[in-house]
């Protein structure tokens, strides 16, 4: 009888020991500190990202981070792109730079961020750095900026931006000149103040 308990001790003894050293083999070793690795840059991300200032960003962790990244507002592009968006106010005159525009990119800028505007049409090539966020309503928010270069009181701008209607304004305030952005879905047009469009119409849309 003792026998007995001795070899069932021993059997049992055996097959722990046996699944210890299978479950412990290198590999399976890596693949737990992997895991632990991803479970903590998942929760590091989702801590970063809590820290935009719109909360509700349905972006992918890659388009978040190319976004974060850009500085460059808007680019040019030929003026027949913008004939979908012929209803934008802007768009009336005939004149000005057209531009495509990701609204990601200021969606991702916090306050202290850079950004940069490249107006070249009007001779125009600055960095600015977010001073404000404000919030108008739980869709609309304003982003208020400082150029670094020239006088801030003279040197500065808005960016009233709608997710929901994919619809962004820009104020643009500088020594050379003052100029207006209207984009919708990703197109849009960049004027002087004084080039033809009613200040009534641009306001009607500035949330």
């Amino acid at each position: 009888m003792k026998h007995s308990k001795i070899l069932l001790l021993l059997a049992v003894t055996f097959i722990v020991i046996a699944t210890l050293l299978i479950f412990l083999k290198p590999n399976n070793v890596k693949a737990l500190v992997q895991d632990n690795a991803v479970t903590k840059e998942q929760a590091s991300f989702n801590r970063t990202d809590s820290i935009y200032p719109r909360h509700n960003l349905t972006l992918s962790k890659t388009e978040l981070e190319k976004a974060a990244k850009e500085t460059v507002l808007f680019h040019e592009i030929q003026a027949g792109d913008l004939e979908a968006n012929t209803l934008l106010p802007l768009a009336k005159s005939g004149k000005g730079m057209a531009i495509r525009y990701d609204q990601n990119i200021i969606e991702t800028k916090k306050i202290g961020d850079e950004v940069r505007f490249q107006m070249l049409e009007y001779g125009l090539n600055r960095s600015g750095e977010i001073v404000e966020i404000e919030k108008i309503d739980d869709d609309i928010l304003r982003w208020h900026g400082r150029f670094q270069q020239g006088n801030p009181e003279l040197n500065f701008f808005t960016i009233t931006q709608s997710q929901k209607d994919q619809y962004t304004i820009m104020q643009i305030y500088t020594d050379k000149g003052n100029y207006t952005a209207e984009i919708k879905n990703g197109r849009g047009i960049v004027q002087g103040m004084d080039e033809g469009v009613e200040d009534h119409e641009l306001h009607a849309h500035d949330h």
